[in-house]
This record gives structure tokens, C-alpha cells and sequence, in this order.
């Protein structure tokens, strides 16, 4: 019984953290660690921005557009 009940909360964490993973993803909230994985597959370390310039330059390219909805 204790194996099950285990087992069971094993797997409810499982599907818990890529529910997690998933809503991060969806959200934007994951896309710093996607750029310095990117980053480091491409081997530019040196060029890596710090967390706070990485989400002012995504603002600055999200707002420095034309909208058109108005």
C-alpha cells in the first residue's frame, strides 16, 4: 500500500512539473533560460546578456513596432 500511494505522488509530481514547464513555456516567463541554452548550443557565452538587459531588449523589440490595432 505505501508503495502505491508513492508511486502515485511520484507521478502526480511529474505531471505537476511539466504542467509547470508547460504554463512557463506558454506564458514567455522560460524564454531567458531558452536564449542562454540557445547560447550555449551555439557556444556564444561571451556574448550572453544578463537577465535584466535580455528582458529589456524583448520589451524594447515588443513595444518599438507600429500597432495597428487602434
Amino acid at each position: 500500500m505505501l508503495i502505491a500511494d508513492s508511486r502515485s505522488t511520484a507521478r502526480f509530481l511529474v505531471v505537476l512539473s511539466q504542467l509547470w514547464h508547460g504554463i512557463r513555456e506558454w506564458c514567455g516567463d522560460a524564454a531567458y533560460e531558452k536564449y542562454v541554452s540557445s547560447c550555449a548550443k551555439q557556444r556564444r557565452e561571451n556574448e550572453l546578456l544578463s537577465r535584466e538587459e535580455f528582458y529589456l531588449q524583448q520589451l524594447q523589440r515588443k513595444y518599438s513596432r507600429i500597432s495597428r490595432c487602434c
